[in-house]
């Protein structure tokens, strides 16, 4: 079999499950796909394609410490580049550990970081980085397996999975050709760009330009303008179901119009639970003039927040959970979980047949957009006992585009939901043009053709 006919393909979450399965990318006759993976629910997607099962990831303290020195050296150096200390709010959680040990490894990994952080230094930090991780038994045994099955391309579906390293970096020391996928269109300014590849797939123009401002020392022509999987299926006849043929699945009104809140995982909005109380009220007030809407909530697929509990008490003739159907999700764990076919008919229809989207900053609002579909962002802080205020989110350094061309309605005051959803609701087109602009800007179209592009790199190894 010819250089490239047989692909790795590297699988390490179920979000590239989503991508790389549902999306029709392994409906093609050019080459032979075996996916390497630790995902043990892939089976169950009864995929025709082998499954080479990842040997074990150890965690190993040095890799980490090393890890965190290099994700804090590129924070620092897009500070000092781009003279904005908003890159520095990547590194805030929601939790405080106040062991004296843990602050002080922070210290530590802090002043190295510091010293590090110039395009110099951080392509050196590579160089202990790449040595430990080739003296682990977990990078040795990803290339026992490689020596073993011959693939001509290793193309990893994720650059952000830490257990990806080892086998990408096993590929490229055998000379295989690696390619790697930037999973988010808001992932490169978070200074986590682990997986070195000799070519990258990115989203849009947008991307690579990102790409290669925040990587200076990466070649043009390495990086490649494909597009996403992620949206593929939105475009897809078969996904969509009849507006009573969905609602009656679960027992909805389909006299009735939905807005969707769609919740985050804990870590980025711990607030969830009283934003979606928020928007009950608004929504019963609306409900006083005439009684139209209900709500549809969708909670994160493997990171539901307890506190949602009480609201859908409170409210159970306003609200309908519609649990994400996922393999593996009761592990909670984002790496352990993935979505079913029947799932992405559900995440499809339900945006579709929604009126509009309501979220903490979700990427779902894009893919509202896409479905035609106006969506909210909640802006206001509330009373908690977490260390987490909704201002640091979006003063991340990806949401600057998004507040220039305004593809949003913004919920900026707590008193304020009632009339931004009302207006949201009633004059979804002030939002329109903002929206066009978005989904031109980060993805490539005609999305349609998303995976042939891809195949037509993979194959050909051209750019356009």
């Amino acid at each position: 079999m010819q250089e490239g006919k047989n692909i790795f393909l590297l699988v390490q979450s179920g979000y590239s499950a989503k991508n790389f399965v549902l999306s029709g990318f392994l409906n093609q006759e050019k080459a032979k796909i075996t996916f390497w993976s630790d995902q043990d629910y892939i089976a169950q997607y009864n995929i025709d394609n082998k499954i080479v099962k990842l040997p074990k990831y150890e965690y190993d303290g040095k890799l980490n410490f090393i890890q965190k020195i290099k994700n804090k050296a590129e924070l620092f150096f897009n500070v000092k580049t781009f003279k904005n200390k908003d890159y520095l709010f990547y590194l805030i959680g929601i939790n405080k550990n106040n062991k004296i040990k843990l602050r002080l490894k922070k210290i530590i990994i802090t002043i190295i970081a510091k010293v590090f952080s110039t395009q110099k230094g951080i392509e050196y930090l590579d160089q202990p980085f790449y040595k430990a991780t080739r003296k682990t038994s977990y990078y040795k045994a990803c290339k026992t397996q490689l020596l073993k099955h011959k693939p001509g391309i290793v193309f990893c579906t994720h650059q952000r999975a830490s257990s990806g390293v080892a086998p990408m970096l096993a590929a490229k020391d055998l000379g295989i050709r690696t390619i790697c996928f930037i999973h988010s269109w808001d992932n490169i300014p978070k200074g986590v760009q682990l997986i070195k590849a000799d070519e990258y797939f990115v989203w849009s123009s947008y991307m690579k330009k990102e790409m290669l401002t925040h990587y200076p020392f990466l070649e043009s022509t390495h990086i490649k303008i494909t597009g996403t999987p992620q949206f593929v299926p939105y475009f897809d006849k078969n996904y969509l179901l009849q507006r009573a043929d969905f609602l009656s699945q679960f027992n909805l009104e389909t006299a009735k119009k939905f807005i969707l809140f769609s919740g985050n995982d804990k870590t980025t909005s711990p607030n969830d639970p009283v934003f979606l109380q928020d928007l009950c009220k608004a929504v019963l007030q609306l409900n006083s003039i005439e009684d139209n809407y209900r709500i549809i909530f969708r909670p994160n697929p493997i990171d539901r927040n307890d506190g949602f509990d009480e609201v859908l008490a409170e409210y159970p003739n306003l609200i309908t959970e519609l649990k994400p159907e996922w393999f593996g999700s009761e592990t909670f764990l984002w790496n352990k979980g993935g979505p079913s076919k029947s799932d992405l008919v559900l995440l499809v229809n339900t945006i579709f047949h929604s009126e509009l989207v309501v979220n903490m900053g979700s990427t779902m609002a894009l893919d509202a957009a896409l479905l035609g579909k106006p969506s909210c962002y909640i802006n206001y802080d509330v009373e908690s006992n977490y260390n987490w205020t909704v201002k640091r989110i979006y003063r991340f350094i990806h949401f600057d585009m998004i507040k220039k061309i305004n593809p949003v309605f913004w919920i900026n005051k707590r008193e304020d939901v009632y009339n931004v959803v009302k207006d949201a609701l009633e004059n979804p087109v002030k939002t329109l043009a903002g929206r066009e602009q978005w989904i031109k800007t980060i993805t490539t179209l005609p999305i349609e053709d998303t995976n042939k592009r891809m195949w037509n790199f993979i194959m050909n190894k051209n750019e356009v």
